[in-house]
């Protein structure tokens, strides 16, 4: 499980950064380091436009983790910035309370709160427990091309707070692999109650079967129902 931790740096806070990330590095989680650019002794970034790039470098290092862990304790726009946008892409966010809280943003964001570190790894370990693996089962036939249709796919949307539904096609050339039908079906169910958008929906999706599945080509699109007179389809391929 790929962890990132987020907190605040131009207001301290740095220091529990790494705390926290040295204590999930040794109970074997897979912890993404945003800290390799340290920007914590800028006092003024209105003339520093040279460094507005860490924006997109740290959403990027958020989309690639499984579960975000904020650090609740000092104020940061970016830490709440980072947060939110995960959370639209299907994100698990931990918000991680040492002490009290004097805002209901970050809690209202959060898929649970910990308030010790021992919490923390109690959460993390029980989202590693849920998390169901999509099944693959060894290709023994002749070069083909797979299609796989899932018609009962549904999310919540994050700007109506509406559920969403699709109709979920996935096509693939398969190596050594190919794609287990009823782990994929458990699978799809995990998205009933997670908040994303479209878009977010097909690139997790894709992103998961290419990193277990590793095939020649994949192809993943997503029609959804009409909404507002505008049907949407969603289409990733390699």
């Amino acid at each position: 499980m790929k962890v990132i931790v987020c907190g605040s740096i131009g207001y301290g806070g740095k220091e529990e950064i790494i705390k926290l990330q040295e204590l999930l590095k040794s109970r074997g989680y897979e912890v993404i380091n945003q800290l390799e650019i340290d920007y914590s002794d800028v006092e003024d970034f209105r003339d520093r436009k040279d460094l507005w790039d860490v924006v997109k470098r740290d959403l990027e290092l958020c989309s690639k983790a499984d579960v975000i862990v904020l650090i609740v304790k000092y104020p940061s726009f970016g830490a709440m910035a980072e947060v939110v946008i995960s959370k639209m892409k299907g994100k698990k966010v931990i918000a991680y309370c040492p002490c009290e809280v004097k805002s209901p943003w970050p809690l209202y964001f959060a898929d649970c709160i910990a308030r010790s570190e021992e919490e923390l790894l109690n959460v993390l370990s029980s989202f590693k427990e849920k998390a169901t693996k999509i099944g693959v089962i060894p290709c023994v036939y002749r070069k083909h091309e797979m299609e796989l249709v899932y018609r009962d796919f549904t999310c919540i949307c994050p700007v109506t707070g509406r559920r969403d539904r699709a109709t979920i096609t996935i096509r693939y050339r398969p190596r050594d692999k190919i794609l287990e039908y009823e782990s994929l079906k458990q699978y799809f169910e995990e998205f009933r109650d997670r908040v994303m958008h479209h878009e977010a929906v097909v690139e997790k999706i894709y992103t998961d079967i290419e990193k277990i599945l590793n095939p020649e080509w994949l192809e993943v699109v997503a029609e959804f129902e009409e909404r507002s007179g505008v049907r949407a389809k969603v289409r990733l391929s390699s």
